[in-house]
């Protein structure tokens, strides 16, 4: 499965780009066993759930670690040092992997629930 990222190139801009994962064919649950696609991540280390009302604005800034983010409820935006603005809609993620560089900003467009897991560095 293809899932958007903000990452930093080796001149510190941030980007999108896709994290692509590969997937496998899976059995979903008892018999008759629906078959579904799964995706593993990998190793996790936490989750929080973070909430921020409408108008918040964070300033360009590095992912601590490298973290999934779940919107959950509310529309938030997310611009890289590039200038491209992407908004993120309940059920998106975006794979967070720009540990070093300018970094990115994030924005409430609406009162914002998102989940962080935090992934294990490799």
């Amino acid at each position: 499965m293809k899932f958007p990222m903000v990452h930093a190139d080796e001149r510190g801009e941030t980007h999108f780009g896709i994290q692509d994962i590969p997937d496998r064919g899976v059995a979903m649950g008892p018999p008759p066993n629906p078959m579904g696609q799964m995706s593993d991540c990998g190793a996790v280390t936490t989750m929080c759930v973070f909430s921020v009302p409408a108008g918040t604005d964070a300033p360009a800034h590095n992912a601590p670690q490298p973290y999934i983010a779940i919107v959950l409820s509310g529309e938030g935006e997310v611009v890289t040092s590039d200038g491209e603005a992407r908004r993120f809609h309940p059920g998106e993620i975006l794979f967070c992997n720009d540990l070093t560089g300018k970094g990115h900003v994030t924005r409430a467009i609406t009162d914002l629930i998102l989940a962080f897991v935090n992934r294990a560095e490799s």
